[in-house]
């Protein structure tokens, strides 16, 4: 009986934290442009690249990838959407000192640059004026939806 009471609060115990984990999440929606005149190989070998990097380097980066955006709004094929999913506020503000200037992703993002520009960056979930004041140099242009209700999965 003592192994099974254990059992459940252990279970409660997890499920708390998921809960309270799927709460910070957030969802940045990257809408982007191919620029220099990259092949859709090359966007396609890039993006596989830069993903990988991405995983090796921020484990609390929850998802990442590109995404062909060609049949979309604009119907065009130099377009491509980045979905990232972070695990927290704390979480993105290790990508954005990883991609800046002596992170370890550094020469990954000029790479990206070359590849890519960015139009407009939704950011899902609840952002605090800490991270918005993080995000404002970078000078993109980032749009805002708060949460209503939600949860994830992981």
């Amino acid at each position: 009986m003592k192994k099974l009471k254990l059992l459940f609060v252990l279970f409660i115990l997890m499920y708390s934290c998921n809960s309270e984990r799927s709460s910070e999440e957030l969802i940045f929606i990257v809408q982007m442009n191919v620029i220099n005149d990259k092949s859709r190989e090359e966007i396609k070998d890039f993006s596989k690249y830069y993903t990988g990097a991405i995983k090796q380097n921020e484990p609390n980066s929850l998802g990442w990838g590109f995404y062909n955006a060609y049949g979309g709004i604009y119907n065009t094929a130099d377009r491509v959407i980045l979905i990232e999913r972070y695990l927290n506020e704390e979480a993105i503000m290790e990508h954005g000192k990883n991609i800046s200037e002596g992170g370890v992703l550094e020469n990954h993002f000029k790479m990206f640059s070359k590849h890519f520009d960015i139009k407009k960056i939704d950011v899902y979930g609840n952002v605090s004026e800490r991270l918005r004041e993080f995000l404002g140099p970078f000078g993109f242009p980032f749009y805002f939806h708060p949460s209503l209700a939600k949860f994830s999965r992981n």
